[in-house]
């Protein structure tokens, strides 16, 4: 039967663009808060109030500065080189502060990690960060490193942004991250020279060495205070000789100095040389003069650390990651939270650590380096196995509460609850568990790797599982999920758990379809149904068939798409699985509206519906009455149609749903409204439907309001039909 006037707008209106209903394959569909606009981006962190010296690197930054109405050219490109600990960043933040005002549309800051205990951040990664600070939505971030490059490119294009890109790696890195046009400047600090940068962008070299002399005894000065500097000057210049002019040595050797004032500084030299005379040749710090200065300092300031505190530190230098809270380092050490954070409290007044939020910490490079280093002198390797293990199970065990607090329920089989001896993080709601995976989010991802690396599978896979919600940051984080996915499909076959392998695949083979990777994607499908083989496993089978059949209606082959959502429906029905046969018949209704066959859809559609009444799944059921409005447009009964969609409506609200399908819900009722002849309550429910789409960021809202614009032009003109 064919349809009537107004289908085709309800169809494009409805869920063409979202095949697979929410739910089918564990696929995360999450309600974005309404989004308002954003304020300038200001994302330094702290500079120092005793900064010292830098007199000609400052000037020389100064110099590059680009002039207010210069329009021609391009971005200017700076880039702060020199040793590890030699105050790279310090300098940059410190300039950068002064200079800010002259970037009126915001500052954009990064630590690349290009060196220190976890992987070098993928340029994808950092650019899905910025383009959120600069007001982009997540669901609007492209994939791909070349889309999301030229989005922020074109984002600055115009305005005055200072980006800071700390720590890199090498060109690779940074290249995709610099701003292109005239009016941004891009400083970039790194241990290497970035020589490619030079010729490529015309970078402007900064180089920094050690302190001089004169700096790092004003620095001992600042920190240690005059009148003890002055009482011994001989002791205080042997002291600043010994850390070598390296700031970060200065800092350390002069902080804990500070917090011995029953010592004088001689006694401190005394026991610095006294470290120096009995440490190793070898081990950290390398080779020459600096690093054995910094072994020497560093070594000495751990030296008269309580054990409590000392047993932190070394703890700190297995963690997965740079950044940590109050509970991630409990966990390594397996003390009290109360008595870890008064042990990280002191670490950070003596710069062992340094503040990055409450309860949270950050650990220089060469820090962590030498906490490692202190870790496994200092404790035996099974000792380190098992710090290891406790805070990569920790992360495991909170990931999966997170995950259950926030996400959809996951259906077929999901790894064992990961049992670890630290206390639990509770959280009251979704948002507090949403806030935490994103907050970890690094650390989870860097878990994964060093879960897999050390061969912990029943982690590994536990973690693996967790990193869903990252398909809910949009497509630029779709890289880092499939690499985790990828690490605990490994380990769940090394396991033979079968059941969590499907369950990966086909999270996988889900994100590789949303971001056209189609051919992987049936790939991921084609593992699914061997494994479905292997085991004449029914959970396999509908999954398997689900997933292809997903993939069929990407290609537009609705008809294949249809033969694959039969053979999943049938296969759960055979197997009591109701909620899997219900998504199945509403993919099946929805295949059946694209192919103009209504009264099949109309058949799909209720027995879902059904279907999702049996499974308590009411929000599925709402979903079902949508796809049986469309149905009933096909079918020319739009006061039917419009009852139905009203409906759904009332059912999403009373269960507090502001999701996408309420969108969906609105865009069927205004087509409805329209062909009855009741264009003011069509209005209203082209803005209804804007204003969620909106709030979701949703790329369809311009479609809607053309429509919306197109129905009251003609509405004022009265030339409607």
């Amino acid at each position: 039967m064919t349809g009537s006037q107004g289908v085709g707008n309800a169809i494009s209106g409805s869920v063409a663009g979202s095949v697979v209903q929410a739910g089918s394959i564990q696929h995360v569909v999450l309600p974005s808060p309404r989004r308002e606009p954003l304020p300038a981006p200001r994302q330094l962190p702290a500079g120092l109030r005793d900064f010292t010296g830098r007199d000609d690197q400052l000037a020389a930054l100064d110099a590059l500065l680009p002039d207010a109405g210069h329009s021609a050219g391009a971005a200017v490109v700076a880039v702060v080189a020199g040793i590890g600990g030699g105050g790279k960043t310090t300098l940059v933040v410190q300039w950068a502060h002064r200079v800010q005002e002259r970037f009126p549309d915001g500052t954009l800051f990064v630590n690349l990690r290009g060196y220190g205990p976890s992987a070098p951040l993928a340029p994808e990664v950092v650019l899905a960060s910025f383009l959120s600070a600069l007001g982009v939505p997540e669901e609007q971030i492209p994939a791909g490193l070349n889309a999301q490059a030229g989005l922020f490119r074109s984002m600055v294009a115009g305005r005055r942004v200072l980006v800071v890109l700390d720590n890199a790696s090498d060109a690779e890195q940074v290249e995709p991250l610099l701003p292109g046009t005239p009016g941004c400047m891009a400083v970039v600090t790194s241990r290497a020279g970035l020589t490619e940068l030079v010729v490529s962008v015309a970078a402007h070299r900064v180089g920094l060495g050690l302190f001089t002399e004169t700096e790092s005894h004003v620095l001992l000065r600042k920190i240690a205070g005059n009148r003890r500097v002055d009482a011994e000057p001989a002791a205080a210049a042997e002291l600043a000789g010994l850390c070598c002019g390296l700031p970060l040595a200065v800092r350390v050797a002069a902080t804990r100095a500070a917090a011995r004032p029953q010592y004088a500084l001689a006694d401190v030299v005394a026991d610095i040389r006294d470290n120096q005379a009995s440490a190793s040749g070898n081990g950290f710090g390398g080779a020459g003069v600096v690093g054995g200065a910094v072994r020497s300092v560093f070594d000495w300031s751990y030296a008269q650390l309580p054990p409590a505190q000392a047993r932190v530190l070394r703890g700190l230098g297995l963690h997965p990651g740079p950044e940590f809270g109050v509970d991630a380092a409990a966990a390594l050490t397996g003390l009290d939270p109360v008595e870890v954070y008064r042990c990280l409290e002191v670490l950070a007044e003596l710069h062992l650590v340094e503040p990055a939020g409450r309860k949270r910490y950050l650990m220089h490079d060469l820090m962590h380096a030498y906490a490692t280093y202190r870790a496994g002198l200092d404790d035996t390797s099974d000792e380190c196995q098992e710090t290891v293990w406790r805070v990569l199970a920790w992360y495991a065990r909170t990931a999966q509460q997170a995950d259950r607090t926030a996400l959809p329920a996951l259906s077929g089989a999901v790894p064992d609850e990961v049992d670890a001896g630290a206390p639990a993080v509770v959280f009251t709601d979704r948002a507090a568990a949403m806030a935490w995976l994103h907050r970890e989010r690094a650390n989870l991802v860097a878990a994964v790797r060093c879960a897999a690396a050390a061969g912990l599978d029943v982690l590994t896979m536990a973690l693996a599982v967790s990193c869903r919600f990252l398909t809910a940051g949009g497509d630029a984080w779709a890289a880092l999920h499939l690499e985790a996915t990828e690490l605990g499909v490994a380990s769940a076959a090394a396991l033979g758990n079968r059941g969590v392998e499907v369950l990966l695949l086909d999270v996988q083979a889900d994100v590789l379809c949303r971001t056209g990777r189609l051919t992987e994607a049936e790939a991921a499908i084609t593992r699914i149904l061997r494994l479905a083989d292997e085991a004449d496993d029914p959970d396999c089978r509908v999954s398997a068939s689900s997933g292809l059949g997903r993939i069929r209606c990407e290609q537009g082959r609705f008809r294949e798409a249809r033969e694959c959502y039969q053979r999943s429906s049938a296969v759960a029905a055979e197997s009591g699985l109701t909620r899997s046969e219900a998504v199945a018949l509403c993919n099946l209704s929805w295949i059946s509206v694209q192919l103009g066959e209504f009264d099949r859809a109309l058949e799909y559609a209720e027995r879902g519906r059904e279907l999702r009444r049996q499974a308590r799944d009411p929000i599925g059921g709402a979903g079902a009455l949508v796809d049986m409005a469309l149905a009933w447009q096909g079918l020319g009964r739009h006061d039917t149609a419009a009852g139905l969609c009203r409906q759904a409506i009332d059912g999403y609200r009373t269960l507090g749903y502001t999701g996408v399908d309420l969108a969906d819900t609105f865009l069927p009722l205004a087509t409805s409204l329209e062909c009855l002849g009741d264009l003011p309550a069509a209005v209203q429910a082209l803005r209804e439907a804007i204003t969620v789409l909106t709030a979701l960021a949703d790329p369809r809202a311009a479609q809607a309001r053309r429509r919306l614009t197109d129905l009251e032009t003609c509405i004022a003109a009265g030339s409607c039909p």
